[in-house]
């Protein structure tokens, strides 16, 4: 079952196509690599330097953004970042470490972030040109990538699989859980909801695909796909 979905109420979708493409040996991030929150520190780019994974600096504020962004455009647009209360202060150090992953720690030394990957002999990460940050281990398996814990944007090539979910942000500089869900039930049905802010409880879905199929699981909905020329393929 193909259902075509235009979802530009929840999330910013920009509809271009990307090409995956493979980075050469000077864009791996070897284990030990970090990066230091500051004004003018250099993020990692993808081969064509279309994408950057680093440290960003909101709208004038003391405080840094672990994110992923496009880079060549005007305003930086965050598609990925960090959850959980994710700004920082000044001086605050991301390193890919062995046996942890990502690591985003305070200038005291306080982790506040991993990605969780606990796989050990880790070769490289790497910023792919579709926007996906990747770890992979000794034998060039993924072992970790950013594609796979979306915050509020998917990009083209980017899959959601069943009890995926995106959120929205609170506002453009406020990047805590905001007001809406936009979830890949274990059913195969893809529902929108919004959500109380203070308290996190979700309300009743306003949403719903109808892609569950009891007599035939087979055909319920599987992912939720953009595809490289701009569409959600369901």
């Amino acid at each position: 079952m193909l259902l075509v979905l235009y979802l530009t109420l929840l999330t910013t979708f920009l509809p271009f196509s990307i090409v995956a493409q493979q980075t050469n040996g000077n864009d791996f991030v070897p284990v030990g690599a970090s990066l230091t929150a500051t004004d003018d520190g250099m993020p990692w780019l993808s081969p064509s330097g279309d994408f950057a994974f680093g440290f960003q600096r909101i709208q004038q504020k003391e405080s840094f953004l672990l994110s992923i962004w496009y880079d060549k455009i005007p305003n930086k647009t965050v598609v990925w970042y960090s959850k959980g209360g994710p700004m920082v202060p000044r001086g605050s150090k991301v390193e890919l470490r062995d046996g942890r992953g990502l690591v985003l720690s305070e200038p005291q030394g306080k982790e506040v972030w991993t990605s969780e990957s606990n796989i050990s002999d880790r070769a490289y990460g790497f910023m792919n040109d579709t926007g996906n940050f990747v770890i992979v281990d000794a034998i060039s398996r993924k072992v970790w990538e950013s594609f796979c814990f979306p915050t509020d944007t998917i990009l083209p090539t980017q899959v959601m699989e069943r009890s995926g979910e995106i959120n929205s942000k609170i506002s453009e500089t406020n990047f805590f859980t905001g007001r809406y869900q936009l979830t890949l039930l274990p059913d195969g049905n893809l529902i929108l909801r919004k959500r109380d802010i203070p308290s996190g409880i979700l309300y009743n879905v306003y949403y719903r695909s109808n892609t569950r199929n009891d007599t035939n699981k087979t055909n319920s909905g599987l992912q939720l796909i953009f595809d490289e020329s701009g569409l959600c393929i369901f």
